[in-house]
């Protein structure tokens, strides 16, 4: 388990305000094993514009 702080202080101010949120989260480098792993020899970049287009679609679906 695992606590976003800032998306946590979105969320709150959407409560607080009365609006929808959403927050995606994309993690960069793991950290869940005894050794750090960067993952730096991957190439990020499509992974990267899948989550955009999947977040504009999700946009207009509201």
């Amino acid at each position: 388990m695992t606590v976003e702080m800032e998306c946590s202080a979105f969320f709150a101010a959407a409560k607080f305000r009365g609006v929808k949120l959403a927050c995606i989260l994309y993690s960069g480098d793991d950290v869940s094993s005894e050794e750090w792993d960067p993952r730096r020899e991957k190439d990020r970049k499509y992974i990267r514009e899948e989550i955009f287009w999947l977040a504009v679609e999700s946009c207009l679906e509201l």
